[in-house]
């Protein structure tokens, strides 16, 4: 019985690190370091991340479209995104 909580946690653990395995795929090579803040979420679980105005300006110009993907994935994350 000792090995069935044992496979969900690792079932659980496999689910939740697909959707950031596959946004850190996306990421990597792009013009930004993005991946650095999904990366810092990932490892160190936040429930409220601070970001500078000037970062996301930054993030905005230079590659919408993974801004866009990195907050959706802090939303499915349940993260708040406070800009400073």
């Amino acid at each position: 019985m000792a090995s069935t909580p044992v496979r969900r946690e690792l079932k659980l653990v496999t689910t939740i690190d697909e959707p950031t395995e596959n946004v850190i795929h996306q990421l990597r090579g792009g013009p930004t370091d993005l991946v650095q803040l999904v990366q810092a979420v990932r490892w160190c679980p936040l429930r409220i991340v601070v970001i500078p105005a000037e970062a996301v300006l930054h993030w905005r110009h230079e590659d919408p479209g993974a801004w866009r993907l990195v907050l959706e994935w802090l939303t499915v994350m349940d993260v708040e995104v406070n800009v400073r």
